[in-house]
């Protein structure tokens, strides 16, 4: 700098390169009116008075083109996973590709899902591009920091104001001008701005960048609506192959041989702790930090530790982070009512709810809780999995069910858990009697309170309501074992029987069923065991266990003849007689559902006595007594058509289907086997709707082969959906036709 006289009192910005305008109310060099000398000060904005005299020339230091500038800091050097929202984010930072668009794009998601990394990459990447010759500043707002208050709006402008390179006594003291000598620097020269970690949007708003060629990346667990005019990304977990690539890499395992046993087993223990991981990205690294530099063998005890959900995210420490730090801010930050909403659904069994089970849960109307819900999405601590459904990633779940166990009295905890059981009782109940009616079940006498269950309006609402919560089942009906009234534990799985028998969801049904009966031997009740006997037989012979089942439904006989239930001694020997049918023991078969069938009339069970008409019809088609089969079929579709039981009709249309072929009439075989295909699809038995397919396939192929693969593999698909035996039998066929 040179001057004949005076200097610049004032601080010149340091980083911005020379300009060749004048600043705006300085005249041009030269001699003014006055025949005074003028000059041009340039390099930026000045603060405070400067004394012009003579000829004075202030230039500044150029800033290289794209630079970083503000202590932005390094990304790490593995990043797995994202890459489409990373292309996405830097897509958004080009101004002359989005020349109009928004001036700011805004990451949200929970903790530890990779906000911060993924706006590095994205700033890094940036500036290589040197798409923002002014710069990259970066600060973080602390919004969700531990035992760190948020910086105010006016605290995190004089940072970003001491990066553009004003010192400190050149700051202006209030937040509004800081906002202003903000803005206009910005609007000067393109410039980045990350501003990581924000609590909520009027914290960030002073800061987005005004219309012009500036730019800004923000980051935040809360979705802060009140920002509109922003390019949104919404950050989700990893899914299972990234996760174990990150967890791999990270730890010093990257390109592992996939011929190598050793590595093999070292890929299977990574899948299993990524897996209780969640795919959550700093969980995947706090795990790597756990078993870098050590032997193989610390994988397998890492993922053996992490599988006990109630000290997993105590093992998610490794020293310096922690996952329970993490949630523990995400948590502080929630509203009383909405902690103790997020803590009650840690007492639910599962991750996953609708929004009736968390008004049961938290004992509130249905109305208030969605609103509760709204707060926790927002903050990521819940997401809204479908209209109504909402659900927890797993360790959030498992910091909930801490939080329950360490803010919630014990008694709220049991009341809790005794308004869950009773609301999906009430409503397990009413899903069956509109999916099963009058099928033998056990009665609940308590009497449940009023608004223990919804509505079911239909049968497609029965199955919906029931798919939506299959997975919560097992779960609740522990629950309801373990509470004071275990009673519900056995009238829950006995209520879901009809539903696990339409869609053939084996694991569930045997699962819900072992709870229950292990609560009813507990308590002696004999006729209880005997029905859940029955229906764990049902199972297990549907998928062929035939021992299984033999050993099920002979001690279902001794407790039916225990408790002196004659109706559930015939369920017995009628089911039993499934287990000689599939044995191949056809006269056996005929024998005991004949038996039954005399029982039944004698108890006056229309509906029992149909479903023993079918079974006996089959027994006589094997026997080559296909005249009296069709007789049989004829009845039970009669009473199946009284009673308006849809799936009984369509399982015996199947049965009238299969009967005309063996009586070698193709025509009657297919008109009834179409009739079951339309029947089995509107009540939802994707198992008769493939039985049906099957029969098709086989009354098609002599005279149309094609058509007959076509059924087939239509039926293959569902059989094998279903993990039903038969579909070994369909797949051989299709393999004769096509040879």
């Amino acid at each position: 700098m040179s001057a004949s006289a005076g200097a610049a009192d004032g601080a010149a910005r340091q980083n911005a390169p020379e300009q060749r305008d004048a600043v705006p109310g300085t005249p041009q060099p030269g001699v003014g009116p006055s025949g005074g000398v003028h000059n041009t000060v340039s390099g930026g904005v000045f603060y405070g008075p400067v004394i012009q005299g003579g000829q004075v020339t202030i230039t500044a230091p150029q800033q290289p083109a794209g630079a970083p500038s503000g202590g932005l800091p390094p990304p790490s050097s593995v990043h797995i996973g994202h890459e489409a929202e990373l292309t996405s984010l830097v897509a958004a930072l080009d101004p002359d590709d989005r020349p109009s668009g928004p001036a700011a794009c805004l990451v949200t998601g929970p903790g530890g899902v990779g906000k911060s990394e993924l706006l590095l990459q994205a700033a890094h990447t940036a500036h290589r591009r040197r798409r923002f010759p002014g710069g990259v500043l970066f600060v973080d707002l602390q919004g969700h920091t531990s035992d760190t208050p948020p910086l105010s709006p006016g605290e995190a402008l004089g940072r970003l104001l001491h990066q553009l390179g004003l010192p400190e006594p050149a700051i202006p003291a209030h937040a509004g001008d800081r906002a202003a000598a903000y803005r206009q620097h910005l609007a000067e020269r393109p410039v980045l701005v990350v501003l990581d970690n924000a609590h909520d949007s009027d914290q960030v708003q002073p800061m987005l960048p005004p219309p012009g060629g500036s730019r800004a990346l923000v980051s935040s667990r809360r979705l802060l609506p009140a920002l509109d005019d922003v390019h949104r990304i919404a950050l989700d977990v990893l899914p299972s192959d990234a996760a174990v690539r990150l967890l791999l890499e990270v730890s010093g395992h990257p390109g592992i041989a996939a011929s190598d046993p050793a590595a093999q087993d070292l890929a299977r223990h990574a899948a299993r702790i990524a897996e209780h991981c969640g795919g959550l990205p700093l969980a995947l690294r706090i795990a790597a930090a756990r078993v870098r530099g050590r032997q193989p063998a610390a994988f397998a005890d890492l993922a053996a530790w992490l599988a006990d959900e109630q000290s997993r995210l105590d093992e998610l420490d490794d020293g310096e982070r922690r996952m329970t730090s993490v949630l523990a801010v995400s948590y502080r930050d929630l509203d009383q009512d909405q902690r103790r909403l997020f803590a009650l659904c840690g007492v639910n069994p599962g991750p996953r709810w609708g929004i009736d089970a968390a008004a049961a849960l938290a004992g509130l109307p249905p109305a208030r809780v969605r609103r509760l819900l709204e707060g926790l999405c927002g903050a990521h601590m819940v997401q809204e999995d479908g209209r109504g459904r909402y659900r927890m990633h797993g360790l959030v779940h498992d910091y909930a069910r801490e939080r329950a166990a360490e803010d919630l009295a014990p008694s709220e905890r049991a009341s809790a858990v005794d308004r869950l059981v009773d609301h999906y009782l009430a409503t397990a109940d009413r899903a069956d009697r509109v999916l099963s009616p009058r099928r033998y079940r056990l009665q609940d006498e308590r009497g449940l309170p009023p608004g223990a269950a919804a509505e079911i309006p239909s049968r497609s609402a029965a199955l919906a309501w029931l798919s939506a919560e299959l997975d919560d089942f097992v779960g609740i009906c522990r629950a309801a074992a373990e509470s004071s009234a275990p009673e519900r534990s056995w009238l829950l799985a006995d209520a879901l029987r009809g539903y696990f028998f339409l869609a053939k969801t084996w694991t569930p049904w045997e699962d819900t069923h072992r709870v229950a009966l292990a609560a009813a031997e507990r308590a002696g009740a004999r006729r209880e065991q005997g029905i859940l006997h029955n229906s764990l037989g049902l199972a297990l012979v549907e998928q062929r266990d035939l021992t299984g089942a033999s050993a099920h439904y002979t001690a279902a006989a001794h407790h039916f003849e225990a408790a002196g239930d004659a109706h559930g001694g015939a369920n017995a020997v009628e089911n039993h007689a499934w287990v000689r049918h599939y044995s191949g023991d056809y006269a056996g078969a005929l024998d005991d559902h004949l038996r039954a069938l005399r029982q039944y009339e004698l108890l006056g069970a229309e509906r029992n006595r149909a479903i023993t008409l079918r079974g006996t019809s089959l027994a006589e088609m094997e026997l080559g007594r296909t005249t009296d089969a069709i007789a049989h079929l004829r009845e039970a579709g009669r009473i199946f058509d009284e009673l308006d039981l849809h799936l009984d009709a369509a399982m015996t249309l199947n049965g009238l289907g299969e009967a005309y072929a063996k009586a070698g009439d193709p025509r009657a075989a297919r008109l009834h086997l179409l009739r079951a295909l339309r029947l089995s699809r509107s009540c939802g038995s994707r198992y008769e709707e493939a039985r049906a397919r099957h029969g098709l396939g086989s009354v098609s192929r002599a005279d149309t082969p094609r058509r007959a693969v076509h059924h087939w593999e239509r039926a293959l698909h569902h059989y094998i959906e279903l993990g039903s035996p038969e579909a070994e039998t369909v797949r051989a066929l299709i393999a004769e036709v096509r040879a």
